[in-house]
């Protein structure tokens, strides 16, 4: 079976939408998705996600692509994420980075583990591609 593995460092919305859309993609082709998160990003897979995803042009474009991205039908990046889980795509939180952020393993979102860089490179390793965003 083909594999993908995600490294997603940043918080913007655009990565969030790249990484989720890459790895439910690959979840459609039949391949196994792994998502790696560090940096950043380790906020929007805690219970404390809402409002965390930012873009990198300030928040009127982040209301501006949310409301251009429902009027044409995306689903939020909150529902991807909860179809990408439904689909089987494994996420994995940078332990570190968890602990930068100031919170612990009991702030993840139910679905979602810790991991660190020895996991990631591993699986990097054994992965057919590997994204960075």
């Amino acid at each position: 079976m083909k594999k993908v593995t995600v490294l997603l460092a940043s918080n913007s919305l655009e990565s969030l939408y790249h990484c989720l859309v890459i790895s439910m993609d690959a979840k459609a082709l039949g391949w196994e998705a792994k998502v790696f998160v560090t940096s950043n990003a380790v906020v929007l897979f805690t219970k404390r996600r809402k409002g965390r995803a930012g873009t990198s042009m300030g928040w009127l474009a982040t209301i501006y692509i949310k409301l251009r991205l429902r009027r044409i039908g995306v689903s939020s990046t909150t529902k991807m994420l909860e179809e990408a889980m439904k689909l089987g795509v494994k996420f994995y939180v940078d332990e570190v980075g968890l602990r930068i952020a100031g919170m612990g393993p009991e702030d993840l979102m139910e679905g979602v583990d810790l991991s660190g860089g020895v996991s990631f490179l591993k699986e990097a390793a054994e992965s057919d591609v590997v994204v960075t965003l």
